[in-house]
Order: C-alpha cells, then sequence, then structure tokens
C-alpha cells in the first residue's frame, strides 16, 4: 500500500471505532491488528487526522479492486469488533459498501463539509439537484408517501424540499414567527427569508444555500441525488459532516429500497422518526432549523442591491448590510453604474475614429454627467457642486474607495467582485457584473421597487 492509502486507511478505521462515542477494548485490539497487517508507520497515522473522510474514500476508491474488497472485510469486522454494530457505524459502513464494493462506481461519491456555520440533521436523506428534472421529480411526487414511509421506518427523515408546507402558515404569523426567533434582524430581511421559505425550489437550495453560503461547490453541478449524512469527523481540530451522494437512476423507488436494505443488513431500527410537517406548524428542529439557520445565515448572500435615496444609502438587504463611509459622490456613482448595467456599463475611452466619432463621444458624456448630476441631487447634492465622473483624477479614487468599501462585505456577499465597478479589459467598459433584474430603489414608503420600473429612474435613464 501506498502511504496515502494507509493514511486513508486509518482515517476511516478511527471513524469507525469513535463513531458509537464508545472506544471498547476489543476495538483497540483489533486497530492493533490492521496496523500490523498493512504495516502502519505512526507518521501515517499523524497524515490521518489532517484527511477529511471524502479524501480518504477518494483515494481508496483508486486502489485495486482486491485491496477494496479485503478493506471492505476488515472495516465491517472494526465496527464489529465489540460485537455491536451502532447506527454511526453502519452509515459508515453504507457509505464504505457503496463507494467501494463496485468498481469504478461514479454514481457514488463522498463530501466532507465544514461544521464552522452550520450543524447538519444526523437523519436527513435530502434529495438535490442543480437544475429541476421533471422525471425524477415527477416519480417522487407518484411515490411520495410510499418513500417516506419506508425511509421513516428505517429511521430517516425525507426531505424533499417542494412538499415543504410554509406556504400554509398565515404570512403574519410567518413573519412574526421569524421576528420572534431572530429580533435582531431587519423588518425587510425577515419578509426576504418569509418569501425564500414559502417558494424555495430543490435547485436554488443547492446553489443559494450549499454551494453559496456553505461553499459547497459541488452542489452547482449535482445531478439528481440523495445526499445522506453518514457521520461526523474531526480533522486537525476542525468538526466535518460526512455525506455520501447517491445518484439516482430511471428507478427511484428500486434505488431506495436498495438503499434502505443496505442499511438494514448492519442496523435494525427501533425508534421512528415523526415529522410534524402539518399545514400551519412551523417546525424548529430537524431539516426544518437547518433550513431556517442557512437562510438566516450572514455569509455568502446573493443579494439585491438597493438605492434607497430617502435614508441616503446602497443597500444589500438580502444581507442585512450597506456600503459604509463612503460620501454622497461615490453613492451617485455607484447608482449611475447600476442604471448603466443593462446597456453594458460605462466606457470612458475616448474614440480614435475621427472629429464625428469624438462628437457622438462627448455628447454621450455629457448626457452621463447630467444622469449623474440628478442622481447626487436625489441624494442630497447640489446639481452644480457634482463632482465630474469624465475626469479619471476624479473618478479613479472614487471607483477605488467602492471597490475597497464593498470588498470590506466579502463574507456576506456571494462572489463580492461581482458586486464591485470593474473594467472589462478587452472592451474597456466599466460596469457592474449583476444582471438588472436585482436593482432596485426604495421609494418614500420604503417599499422596493426594481429600478427600471421607477418612473424617476426610467426618466433619468431616458436622458
Amino acid at each position: 500500500m501506498t502511504k496515502n492509502e494507509k493514511a486513508s486507511l486509518m482515517r476511516v478505521v478511527a471513524d469507525l471505532i469513535k463513531a458509537d462515542g464508545i472506544i471498547d477494548c476489543k476495538e483497540i485490539s483489533y486497530l492493533e491488528k490492521m496496523r500490523a497487517r498493512y504495516h502502519i508507520a505512526p507518521d501515517d497515522e499523524c497524515m490521518a487526522e489532517k484527511l477529511t473522510f471524502a479524501d480518504a474514500l477518494h483515494t481508496l476508491l483508486q486502489s485495486d479492486a482486491a485491496l477494496r474488497q479485503q478493506l471492505i472485510t476488515d472495516f465491517t469486522e472494526v465496527a464489529m469488533s465489540d460485537n455491536y454494530c451502532a447506527r454511526a457505524e453502519a452509515l459508515l459502513i453504507l457509505a464504505l459498501r457503496y463507494c467501494l464494493e463496485n468498481e469504478n462506481n461514479e454514481s457514488v461519491s463522498m463530501l466532507s463539509v465544514n461544521n464552522d456555520y452550520m450543524q447538519f440533521d444526523d437523519t436527513q436523506i435530502l434529495y438535490v439537484e442543480c437544475q429541476y428534472d421533471a422525471h425524477v421529480n415527477s416519480c417522487i411526487e407518484a411515490h411520495y408517501d410510499e418513500l417516506a414511509s419506508k425511509i421513516r421506518l428505517a429511521g430517516f427523515d425525507f426531505v424533499y424540499i417542494p412538499r415543504l408546507q410554509y406556504d400554509s402558515i398565515q404570512p403574519q404569523v410567518l413573519f412574526q414567527t421569524i421576528k420572534f426567533l431572530y429580533p435582531s434582524v431587519s423588518n425587510e430581511r425577515a419578509q426576504n427569508v418569509q418569501q425564500r421559505l414559502c417558494h424555495l425550489t430543490t435547485p436554488e437550495f443547492c446553489r443559494d444555500l450549499l454551494s453559496a453560503k456553505l461553499g459547497v461547490k459541488q452542489m452547482l453541478m449535482i445531478a439528481p441525488s440523495l445526499m445522506v449524512k453518514v457521520g461526523e469527523s474531526e480533522v486537525e481540530g476542525k468538526s466535518y459532516s460526512n455525506f455520501m451522494l447517491l445518484e439516482l437512476g430511471k428507478d427511484i423507488v428500486s434505488d431506495i429500497n436498495k438503499l434502505l436494505a443496505t442499511f438494514a443488513q448492519h442496523f435494525s431500527n427501533m425508534r421512528l422518526n415523526y415529522w410534524h410537517n402539518t399545514p400551519g406548524h412551523f417546525v424548529y428542529k430537524g431539516f426544518y432549523r437547518q433550513l431556517f439557520d442557512l437562510l438566516m445565515l450572514r455569509r455568502g448572500i446573493k443579494s439585491t442591491v438597493v438605492i434607497d435615496t430617502v435614508n441616503g444609502h446602497i443597500r444589500f438587504p438580502d444581507a442585512d448590510a450597506k456600503i459604509e463611509k463612503i460620501h454622497r459622490r461615490e453613492k451617485a456613482l455607484y447608482a449611475l453604474f447600476m442604471l448603466e448595467a443593462a446597456n453594458g456599463g460605462i466606457n470612458f475611452t475616448p474614440p480614435t475614429g475621427g472629429q464625428k466619432s469624438l462628437d457622438k463621444f462627448n455628447c454621450h458624456m455629457d448626457r452621463l454627467m447630467q444622469k449623474y448630476r440628478m442622481i447626487y441631487a436625489k441624494f442630497g447634492g447640489t446639481l452644480s457642486k457634482a463632482p465630474n465622473i469624465c475626469d479619471y483624477s476624479t473618478r479613479g479614487p472614487m471607483l477605488a474607495l467602492l471597490k475597497k468599501q464593498i470588498r470590506a462585505l466579502g463574507n456576506l456577499l456571494y462572489h463580492v467582485d461581482s458586486y464591485c465597478i470593474v473594467r472589462n479589459e478587452l472592451l474597456g467598459n466599466y460596469t457592474i457584473d449583476l444582471p438588472a433584474t436585482m436593482f432596485y430603489c426604495s421609494n418614500e414608503d420604503g417599499e422596493l421597487v426594481p429600478l427600471l420600473q421607477d418612473e424617476e429612474w426610467q426618466h433619468i435613464a431616458a436622458l
């Protein structure tokens, strides 16, 4: 065996022994046998401490078939060395068998997620997909009650996001509940979370929450799959949740039956999980709490951008944040770029195609200055005192300050650079790399209106 394989083996063995929270003398005895059988050195075990369970499985998956089969036997004996296979051990064996028994099994993969920002529920079998799959979803809907009952009898909760019932709760009650649980959150963000709870789709959950907020990049390309938590690991002092991703085929019922049957070979469930997923109930446990906490997590948020001239702010309401420490001149400049983003931004470089092109460029700059002055005035400035943004010596420091203050929100916003005003090196234009549908303004009543649908902003844009 290579050193990587030995370290990976010890990572798995360590997780199996620690899984049930009890280290039996028989397990230590079997550990010594494993060390001798595979010639494990102390530095192999030190190396194992730095590996996640997913890293270890990925390495062992590259081993030859004979070694993988031997490892499955050894791992099972480790789990049974104290004459009892606990649920936590059975879940690890389930993942090991699915990953190692079949050569080139591309339908199964492992994922280890850092628990710094989220504590995942231990009993969930979650359906995930990056794009809506009509066939799979129609099959799940047709067999949902049957699948949910079988999964519950096995001691799990089947989480199928389209079946969540937050929209059955009266809107005012749901809003009050959110404010009760998070009293410091703004009304605007509470309303946003309320909307997300009621209209969340599985692809949005994978893309906006698992990928954007937790950095689980695999969720951006995930095929219709089951995501099963199979345990936790300590890696260099940090806690990780380990998940098996099982890609679903055409026969979904058969895939799930096989999964549950394999698990039942190692563990017989004696406890039923009773969900309270009924109309009018706000459940705050299990996956429900996990989902809520993910939505409330102020990290990696894809936020809309709001021009709030009433209070003098450029805000990111989904993140409860705003651009700090900037003058109205920078606020007006950012708002101008929001307005011009739909047209590809602004190019301040004079053309070299003759006087006619230059005259047209100067006319365009005059119109931009006219727009900027009007926006500057909306933020409380005097029209005649608006700085000349066509002059780079004036514009450059303003752009630099905006970029610095926006990047200071890097832990909150997903792909924070896309919120900055940046220059396209090929085309030479400056723009904000966000769709115009993410830009809003706040009216005098505090209501949010899409920027390009507001009459005043439409008037400025049309100049």
